[in-house]
């Protein structure tokens, strides 16, 4: 009998809720990081461009300070964009803001994303980490952001890292979650199948190398959303079937 009730689950069970912005003749376009062409990327000033642009959504990342500030910036350290060798996670906020980029832009906190919501039809949040048990703090500091703002409608939080999305989704069930499906790993498909029958995410979020894989077909047969990144060849987007993409040419691709 478990046998037979874990087979209908896998095979026939839909579990992906219901997501407005999508639209039905077209992929939704996510400005990548905002605007990066533009813009140092995952800054305001980039988002602000993208919607210049006219993105239908955000895509931006997220880590703690040492202070639990939740900032928007996707590596683990200053080194790329700051040239500098610290690590957010050892940095408090009040420090991080004393650094500026090339193009006189900063790291900015979560909170300051929250005028531009308005402008857009979604935004993907993905929660950075280096491991598996690492990154975890966040989570507490972005559920009292999602409870604050009320903005479920228009929020995806997706992650590489299934450990957090699976404690999220505990915390804060109602919020809509997307896998990052990994493919640099030793038995990928069977690591990130089982994942994923375990949070029954509501979007996969795949590369578009990936794209005419069995497992994009198994999870359209779930309900699941596909998101592919980062796909910036018009050439790519023209072929792909998927609801939405996540690309760092957004003129290019409309």
């Amino acid at each position: 009998m478990v046998f037979f009730v874990s087979a209908y689950i896998f095979f026939v069970y839909k579990w992906s809720r219901p997501q407005s912005y999508y639209y039905k003749d077209r992929p939704f376009i996510f400005g990548h990081r905002g605007s990066p062409t533009k813009a140092t990327e995952n800054t305001i000033e980039s988002f602000e461009e993208s919607i210049k642009q006219g993105v239908d959504g955000l895509e931006f990342d997220i880590r703690l300070t040492k202070d639990k500030k939740i900032v928007i910036f996707h590596d683990s350290n200053l080194q790329r964009l700051l040239e500098v060798d610290l690590k957010i996670k050892d940095l408090n906020y009040s420090q991080l803001k004393q650094y500026f980029f090339k193009d006189k832009t900063r790291i900015p906190l979560l909170d300051e994303i929250v005028p531009l919501i308005s402008k857009v039809r979604a935004i993907n949040i993905e929660i950075k980490s280096e491991g598996t048990y690492s990154g975890h703090g966040v989570i507490g500091p972005l559920i009292k952001f999602l409870n604050t703002h009320n903005i479920d409608h228009k929020i995806v939080v997706s992650s590489f890292n299934p450990f957090i999305l699976w404690r999220l989704k505990r915390k804060r069930p109602q919020t809509i979650i997307g896998l990052l499906y990994i493919r640099k790993k030793f038995f990928t498909t069977w690591d990130n199948m089982v994942w994923m029958m375990r949070l029954r995410p509501d979007n996969l979020h795949i590369h578009y190398s990936l794209l005419d894989s069995w497992v994009v077909r198994w999870a359209r047969k779930k309900g699941m959303r596909i998101n592919s990144y980062t796909i910036n060849d018009k050439k790519v987007f023209d072929l792909a079937k998927i609801d939405g993409v996540f690309t760092d040419n957004i003129e290019y691709l409309k």
